[in-house]
C-alpha cells in the first residue's frame, strides 16, 4: 500500500485559517447557518475542496458534497461533519471532521493514491440547530427523515426561513444527496468529554450513540404576593419544579452506576418571574440520555410518575410534553472493527466507547454502514471558546481516518 503522509502542520494551519472566520474578539466562535460568517466559511472550504481536485455540488438544504472520483463508479464512501457553531463556541467541534477529511484527500493527492470507489466529503447544514431549532438538519433531510420542503420552511426568531437564508448566501443548491446511496460513512469528531484525556488514550472508537429525549415539563400553581401569601396555603410552581429536578438528578445518578444515564434540566422559564411574587407557572426543558433504550425509558417512567406525585402533593397541575425521542444508535460492527484495526496498525492507543452527544452519524447509520472516531478534547470542554484539541491528536485522528477510508474505498 502506497503511504499517504498526513501533514500535521498543513492540517493545523487549516484549522487556524477557518477558525478566523466568525471569531469574536475574545476567541469565541459565532458561525451560525445563513450568516455572513457561514457564507465566508463555506466559500473557503469549497475553494480548498476545488484546489484539491474535488468536484463540488450543493443540495437544496445547503449540504456541500465534494467528490474525489474512484477508478469505478461504485457506491461512494462518505466522510465529513459540519462547520456551523453554537453561539460563542469553539474552533474544533464539527470542523475536525471536515478538515481531517480534507487532509486525507490532500495526502492522497501528494502520494498519487487512487481508490476503487469514489470518496465524498460532506459538510452538513445546521448540525447545531442554533438558528432554526432543529439540530442535525442537513443529515435529517439527506436520509429522508425530514421532508425537504418542511426543512426549508423552518423559521428563526426573526421569521426568516432556512430556504431564504441559504438563498441569501448562495447555498441553496439543486444537486442531490441521498445518503442511502453511500457504501459507508465515517465521521471524525472531537470527543467533547474527558475520557480520552483522563486515560491518556489517543483515539476513541465509537460503538454507539446515546438515545436522546427532550421533554417540556410544566408545573402550574398560583401566582401570589410573596409577603402576604402564607406558607401553608401556597401553590408554588417553582418549588414543585425544584423538587422534580432534584428527583431527576437522584434517579440519573443512581442508574449511572450501571449504565450511561445522564439527566439534565437545562432550561427554566418562571412566570411571572418577580422577586416578590410566588411563581405561578414554571416550564422546564428536560434532557435525558442513555446508550441503553430500556434504561432511558426506565428513568423517564420513574421521574414522570414522581412528577405527578409531586404535583398532587403540592396541589399543582402538571403537563408533560415529549419533544424529541431519538433511540440509541449502534455503529456498524464492520466499520467499528476497521477503525480499531487502523489504530492497531498505526500503533495508536484506543478505546471502544459510547458517544453521549448526538451527531450526524446517528442519522446516517439508519441508511448506510456508519462509524465514528473521537480525538481528545482538552479538559473535556466543548461548545466553548476553551474548546481545544492538539495538532498531534488531530493528525493521529486523520491517520486513522485515512487508513479506514482507504480500506473501505478499495473494496
Amino acid at each position: 500500500m502506497t503511504e499517504a503522509r498526513i501533514r500535521s502542520e498543513r492540517l493545523w494551519e487549516s484549522f487556524q485559517t477557518l477558525g478566523g472566520i466568525g471569531e469574536l474578539d475574545d476567541g469565541a466562535m459565532m458561525r451560525v447557518t445563513g450568516s455572513e460568517a457561514d457564507r465566508e466559511a463555506r466559500d473557503l472550504v469549497v475553494s480548498w475542496f476545488e484546489d484539491a481536485g474535488l468536484t463540488v455540488r450543493v443540495d437544496p438544504v445547503g449540504n456541500v458534497v465534494a467528490c474525489r472520483p474512484g477508478r469505478t463508479d461504485a457506491a461512494p464512501v462518505l466522510t465529513g461533519s459540519h462547520i456551523d457553531t453554537v453561539p460563542r463556541g469553539g474552533k474544533f467541534d464539527g470542523t475536525a471532521g471536515v478538515l481531517t477529511a480534507l487532509e486525507v484527500v490532500r495526502a492522497w493527492n501528494d502520494a498519487g493514491v487512487e481508490t476503487e470507489r469514489p470518496v465524498e466529503l460532506v459538510v452538513f447544514t445546521e448540525e447545531e440547530g442554533t438558528r432554526f431549532g432543529t439540530g442535525l438538519l442537513g443529515s435529517l433531510v439527506a436520509t429522508g427523515v425530514l421532508p425537504l420542503e418542511e426543512a426549508l420552511a423552518l423559521t428563526d426568531d426573526d421569521g426568516q426561513s432556512v430556504g431564504e437564508v441559504l438563498a441569501d448566501i448562495g447555498y441553496r443548491g439543486e444537486a442531490s444527496l441521498d445518503l442511502a446511496d453511500a457504501a459507508a460513512f465515517v465521521e471524525l469528531h472531537v470527543e467533547q468529554g474527558p475520557t480520552l484525556e483522563r486515560t491518556d488514550t489517543t483515539i476513541g472508537v465509537v460503538e454507539n450513540i446515546a438515545g436522546i429525549t427532550h421533554s417540556r415539563v410544566t408545573f402550574t400553581g398560583e401566582a401570589n404576593h410573596a409577603g402576604t401569601a402564607s406558607m401553608r396555603v401556597r401553590r408554588d410552581a417553582f418549588m414543585g419544579a425544584a423538587e422534580f429536578a432534584l428527583e431527576l438528578e437522584r434517579r440519573a445518578r443512581e442508574q449511572a452506576e450501571t449504565t450511561a444515564t445522564v439527566g439534565t434540566v437545562g432550561k427554566v422559564s418562571v412566570w411571572p418571574n418577580g422577586t416578590n411574587v410566588v411563581p405561578g407557572v414554571v416550564d422546564l426543558g428536560v434532557d435525558v440520555r442513555d446508550t441503553d433504550d430500556e434504561a432511558l425509558d426506565s428513568v423517564l417512567t420513574a421521574v414522570s410518575e414522581r412528577a405527578a406525585e409531586i404535583a398532587d402533593e403540592r396541589d399543582l397541575e402538571l403537563e408533560w410534553e415529549s419533544l424529541l425521542d431519538v433511540p440509541a444508535t449502534p455503529m456498524d460492527e464492520d466499520v467499528v472493527d476497521r477503525l480499531a484495526d487502523a489504530c492497531e496498525a498505526l500503533d495508536l492507543s484506543y478505546t471502544r466507547m459510547p458517544s453521549g452527544a448526538g451527531h450526524d452519524a446517528m442519522n446516517v447509520a439508519a441508511v448506510a454502514p456508519t462509524g465514528m472516531l473521537f480525538v481528545p478534547s482538552r479538559d473535556g470542554v466543548s461548545h466553548s471558546p476553551e474548546e481545544y484539541s492538539s495538532a498531534a491528536d488531530l493528525a493521529d485522528g486523520a491517520r486513522v481516518l485515512e487508513r479506514t477510508l482507504r480500506g473501505l474505498a478499495d473494496e
